[in-house]
């Protein structure tokens, strides 16, 4: 996985815990484009990183991963737990996707700095158009990444 600032939650110290970490709601509350950003966050293979997704997702993790302003945490993959972190990040590409740049930029600003913050939101904007697409044109393709 490209986001190697990213730990699972169940390998942190209880002391070690932050907000990022914190439960926030639960994996089966979010849309499905949601599921599939969190899905890939906690380092699902179940899309071949050579997909356009893939290194769509790739580019945008490296992003978070040299400019973010702490490390980031996910839950496990089969935890219905959603972190603070996760949250953030499925509702990041979702403002992106849907055109609400200054909103998502506002998101990425919480995670990176604020002169990443407008690269983040575009390469956001294309992983959740092309989540959106597609979800809409082929979801069994994304049977194994969100739906379970």
């Amino acid at each position: 996985m490209s986001f190697e600032n990213a730990r699972p939650i169940d390998r942190l110290k209880p002391d070690a815990v932050h907000d990022g970490a914190q439960p926030v709601g639960k994996l089966s509350q979010l849309s499905e484009q949601g599921r599939v950003v969190v899905t890939l966050f906690r380092g699902s293979d179940a899309l071949l990183w050579g997909s356009d997704m893939g290194k769509i997702f790739a580019q945008m993790m490296m992003v978070f991963d040299r400019h973010s302003r702490r490390p980031l945490v996910h839950h496990a993959m089969t935890c219905d737990c959603l972190g603070a972190d996760e949250a953030v990040l499925a509702q990041f590409v979702q403002h992106a996707a849907r055109g609400q740049r200054e909103d998502a930029c506002l998101m990425a600003m919480l995670l990176v700095r604020a002169d990443i913050a407008p690269l983040a939101v575009s390469l956001a904007e294309q992983l959740g158009l092309l989540i959106d697409t597609t979800l809409r044109t082929d979801p069994r393709a994304m049977m194994g990444a969100a739906l379970h």
